[in-house]
């Protein structure tokens, strides 16, 4: 089993729903190789303008500390560390702009693309407009990488499938004046894939895998 680094990301209005909505089955985690948390290199994040950037507004991404049973080889790790960056970059903008700072809302397209995209802006727009309320703070767990490949035009490692777990009592996504519906299960598996494209790693996919960690 092999282990990972470490740090943080999220999802859309309709799944968030879906998932608030209630959930239940079992997991299929893989792994065992230490990746405790790290800061993420410099090579894997995209430029930034040092006029404009400063620690609090701009925090540096790290790697979240994940686990696998793939025997990934140095291509490998350097494709899962990359797509992590962008893993972390999401939730972490996500969770911002979701409690109020749309403006964060602006550096979705640096960590989501696709579907993916898609959906965290349309969960922006309902709170934005006031007809949804989000709270809590959505925080990724158990973090495992299940499938690193690359796509048959590419040459390059493309495609790393990320499987992780929600603890939904931990944040909620509904609309203004309802309470949360009742649940057989505060916990569930989900799964990101993230794409490599011509402006860096994005997370494109987001589905739910298991109704419980």
């Amino acid at each position: 089993m092999k282990t990972g680094l470490g740090r943080r990301v999220r999802v859309r209005a309709a799944t968030a729903l879906t998932l608030t909505a209630g959930l239940s089955v079992p997991l299929l985690l893989s792994g065992c190789e230490d990746h405790s948390p790290v800061a993420a290199p410099t090579s894997t994040l995209p430029a930034k303008d040092s006029s404009t950037a400063s620690p609090a507004a701009d925090p540096q991404p790290t790697i979240p500390a994940y686990k696998t049973d793939l025997d990934l080889s140095s291509e490998e790790t350097e494709a899962v560390e990359g797509a992590l960056v962008a893993f972390e970059g999401f939730f972490r903008t996500v969770n911002t702009a979701y409690s109020g700072d749309f403006s964060a809302a602006e550096d979705f397209p640096k960590f989501a693309n696709g579907d993916a995209l898609e959906s965290i802006k349309g969960d922006v727009q309902v709170v934005s407009d006031g007809s949804y309320q989000f709270s809590g703070n959505i925080s990724p767990d158990k973090i495992a990488i299940d499938e690193v490949k690359n796509t048959s035009n590419s040459k390059d490692i493309d495609i790393v499938s990320v499987n992780f777990c929600f603890n939904l009592a931990e944040w909620s996504l509904r609309p203004k004046d309802e309470t949360d519906p009742p649940s057989d299960s505060d916990h569930v598996t989900m799964n990101h894939k993230i794409k490599k494209t011509s402006a860096g790693w994005r997370v494109t996919q987001q589905s739910l895998k298991e109704k419980r960690c």
